[in-house]
């Protein structure tokens, strides 16, 4: 025989913020009740608790974040606020009628067209670097460093580097080939990427084959997207215009009315760096890593840019250029894409 129950308690709904539960009024102890005391904030996007802090993007999930704090269930609906009486002379002023005149304007006509891009081919002005600190004391180590090993050496003294050791990585961003022997050229495919990697609003990504991810992990276990030759030591070839271009990573961020664009080129040489710009074009060339390296490349930019109000400057791990926007719009790439990639 089951005990005998007492008669039903009808449930009562709590209107505490996050609590969303029905009670029974009869068992509700001051620990019952889990809710938020705060109020809800919109910030960014954000829906934001204001007792805890606790935020989403997602209006669902934020509702059904669990609250902060215990207390007893509370039966009682929030009042609304009570609309502000009018006054007797406000009363006397709506009921007195108002003539209205109407004033006649000319709408300006609309125009759907986009604003003409300047041509690609106007002149290109040079910018000024600002030359930083950190990169001033960066040449100097590295000057003293140069002048100790040839003091070492001697003049002419040079190792044979011509062989590769054995257990050398493939140089190739993305192939996981190792050197045997002179055998692994032919017996082993190098799969690689011969873009630039570029990290973007949270976003990572080759240049050359516009795979997206977030996670850093799946971004460097991507797959080549080009099959080629090992690079088993690296030795920049200054004539290969491809090689120039993929010899340092750069991304870029926008930054109220600004394109910054930074280029991880350590150490560059202040008197062999040439930033070039006009209104719709950008133009890099760089010595770095004391002049071990060049980097050289072109872009045709998104939008137009004043290059009146642009500057750059040289650090000690990166150059940073300041593009000031000519229009205001959100720029979702650095540069335009080529016909033929529009076309797809």
């Amino acid at each position: 025989m089951s005990a005998t129950t007492s008669p039903a308690t009808e449930l009562l709904y709590c209107y505490n913020r996050g609590c969303q539960k029905k009670f029974d009024p009869t068992d509700n102890s001051s620990e019952a009740c889990l809710h938020h005391p705060g109020l809800p904030k919109f910030h960014d996007a954000y829906k934001i608790w204001s007792c805890c802090q606790k935020k989403s993007t997602d209006f669902s999930t934020f509702l059904s974040l669990s609250g902060c704090t215990r207390s007893q269930h509370n039966p009682v609906k929030p009042v609304e606020p009570e609309k502000p009486q009018q006054s007797r002379d406000d009363e006397d002023e709506q009921s007195t009628p108002v003539p209205i005149v109407q004033q006649q304007t000319i709408p300006k006509p609309l125009s759907n067209e986009a604003p003409e891009r300047p041509p690609t081919d106007e002149p290109l002005i040079e910018l000024t670097p600002k030359i930083s600190t950190s990169l001033q004391q960066a040449l100097s180590k590295l000057d003293l460093a140069d002048k100790s090993v040839t003091t070492t050496n001697g003049a002419g003294a040079q190792e044979n580097t011509d062989e590769v050791a054995i257990g050398t990585h493939c140089k190739h961003a993305a192939c996981q080939e190792i050197y045997k022997d002179k055998n692994s050229d032919t017996e082993t495919t190098c799969r690689y990427h011969p873009g630039v990697a570029i990290f973007h609003e949270g976003m990572k990504y080759w240049s050359c084959c516009q795979k997206k991810t977030c996670d850093f992990q799946a971004f460097t276990l991507q797959v080549g997207c080009t099959i080629g030759k090992h690079l088993w030591k690296v030795e920049q070839n200054l004539d290969d215009p491809q090689a120039l271009k993929t010899s340092c990573r750069y991304d870029f961020h926008q930054q109220g009315n600004f394109i910054v664009l930074t280029l991880y080129a350590k150490t560059p040489i202040p008197d062999k760096t040439h930033i070039k710009i006009n209104q719709i074009k950008l133009s890099v060339e760089t010595l770095f890593e004391g002049g071990k390296k060049k980097f050289q490349n072109e872009w045709e930019l998104y939008a137009r840019i004043n290059p009146k109000e642009s500057t750059v400057e040289l650090l000690g791990t990166k150059i940073e250029i300041m593009l000031k926007k000519g229009e205001l719009c959100s720029w979702p790439r650095l540069d335009v894409l080529p016909p033929t990639q529009k076309n797809k």
